[in-house]
């Protein structure tokens, strides 16, 4: 049985604030190729591409609900906006899934999309809720991001937000 009304406990709730994925850093933010997310700011997206290219995104959660089924396959579905990295400017969109693959919801599987300009960027990985950043694989993408992979991480700056950070190894990946 399906139950929506039960709050959700503090660790879902903190990573759905932040995730909502999250996924993807303040720590990661000293990285000193951070680029604003626009349709011209993906050098990774050229043909040929092998360098890391790194995209920060600011993250802002708008919604997410809670299906309680008592610990294994508990779920947490969630959705929100992407801004550049200096918060100004929304570049995209975001959502996701937390399924707990526990019996107390303390290891999660995760996987969020990003609708960016050019394309989408698909992310998966374990979630335990504790450790900062979290870090999960970019697992593809359509578009522009076409075969990428490498890492997506995050933190969670405050409620609702997350400051993600997105490691593209290269889209040239026939």
């Amino acid at each position: 049985m399906n139950k929506t009304s039960h709050p959700a406990p503090l660790r879902r709730r903190l990573a759905a604030a932040g995730l909502a994925l999250a996924g993807l850093t303040g720590a990661v933010s000293a990285i000193a190729a951070t680029a604003q997310a626009s349709p011209t700011a993906y050098p990774a997206a050229t043909a040929g591409a092998t360098a890391p290219h790194t995209i920060h995104l600011v993250a802002h959660e708008k919604q997410r609900k809670f299906f309680n089924h008592g610990g294994f396959g508990d779920e947490e579905i969630f959705r929100g906006i992407l801004d550049n990295a200096a918060g100004t400017t929304q570049v995209g969109i975001f959502a996701g899934t937390l399924t707990s693959v526990s019996s107390n919801d303390s290891l999660n599987l995760a996987t969020v999309d990003l609708q960016l300009p050019g394309g989408q960027i698909t992310v998966q990985g374990f979630f335990f809720g504790t450790q900062s950043p979290i870090v999960h694989a970019i697992t593809g993408g359509t578009g522009a991001y076409t075969g990428a992979e490498g890492e997506f991480s995050f933190t969670f700056p405050s409620p609702g937000v997350l400051d993600m950070t997105l490691t593209l190894l290269g889209t040239d990946q026939h």
